[in-house]
């Protein structure tokens, strides 16, 4: 599909019951070689040019990257599983964009390089009762804090994608951790067999996946010698919950179409009608 349609794919249901059996699902094959080719260009270019302090990453999305923010393909199943009819328009989001970056990891990347050392995790435990937890009711998922990965070079299990322990976004029992309310597996007396039950992907260049941030997830090391990850992170919430803090610029989304900007306007509801993004009215 070519991001220049604006026609929203539909989850159909065979998606909705394996996303609600495993917290996630993978959209192979997405976008087109063209699309391919000019993304990564601007992330790689992107990447060396915050390397060396050159740009602002806020800067990356500013040319076709941006358009993987409401790619028909996934946002169409954003709004399903993150709002309700009454909040559908043609001319807004019925879902908010809260976070955005580009991961660049080449053969031999080590998951040491993270603050978390790959250690699984997750927005907040499921089991506890919060505003990003995943819920499903009267036949309708609302799917909290929930991540798109845009795989933009080749991915092959078990060298390197993120992994994920299905099913624990409906988990009703901690995981073997001293603390009952940590997002992470730390100090776990389970974490090998946590770890040895998690599931990973293969896909070509130009896959999405998504998933819900209240599912255990993990980085891995990047052992693919072909070629380098090269992924970008867009993380969605309903209209009236905030987890991360907004890091693009303001210039960059009035730049954006009208509806796209929608995915930056403040969080609240009551007492009129939310729906245009400015400067006055975006989240923080």
């Amino acid at each position: 599909m070519n991001s220049s349609d604006t026609t929203l794919v539909p989850m159909t249901e065979e998606q909705k019951f394996f996303f609600d059996l495993r917290g996630w699902i993978l959209l192979p094959g997405v976008l087109s070689q063209d699309e391919i080719g000019a993304m990564k260009a601007e992330a790689y270019t992107a990447d060396i040019a915050r390397n060396q302090q050159a740009i602002n990453p806020r800067q990356s999305f500013q040319g076709t990257l941006q358009t993987l923010l409401d790619h028909p393909a996934v946002a169409g199943i954003l709004a399903e599983i993150l709002a309700e009819e009454p909040f559908h328009s043609d001319d807004f989001h019925a879902f908010r964009c809260e976070n955005s970056f580009i991961t660049i990891r080449p053969p031999g990347w080590s998951k040491q390089e993270r603050r978390d050392g790959g250690l699984p995790h997750v927005v907040r435990p499921p089991q506890q009762a919060n505003a990003m937890r995943y819920q499903a009711a009267g036949g309708k998922i609302f799917a909290g804090l929930t991540r798109v990965v845009w795989e933009l070079e080749e991915v092959r299990a078990g060298q390197g994608g993120t992994s994920f322990l299905s099913g624990s976004h409906k988990a009703h029992f901690s995981y073997g951790g001293p603390d009952r309310y940590r997002p992470n597996i730390s100090d776990s007396s389970w974490e090998k067999s946590i770890r040895e039950m998690m599931e990973d992907y293969s896909c070509p260049a130009g896959s999405a996946v998504i998933f819900t941030e209240s599912l255990l997830h993990a980085a891995n090391d990047w052992t693919n010698p072909d070629n380098p990850r090269c992924a970008v992170f867009n993380c969605y919430n309903s209209l009236w919950a905030q987890w991360h803090r907004l890091n693009l610029d303001h210039e960059i989304i009035e730049a954006m179409p009208p509806k796209r900007r929608s995915l930056f306007r403040g969080v609240w509801q009551i007492g009129g009608e939310n729906s245009a993004y400015s400067l006055e009215n975006r989240s923080l």
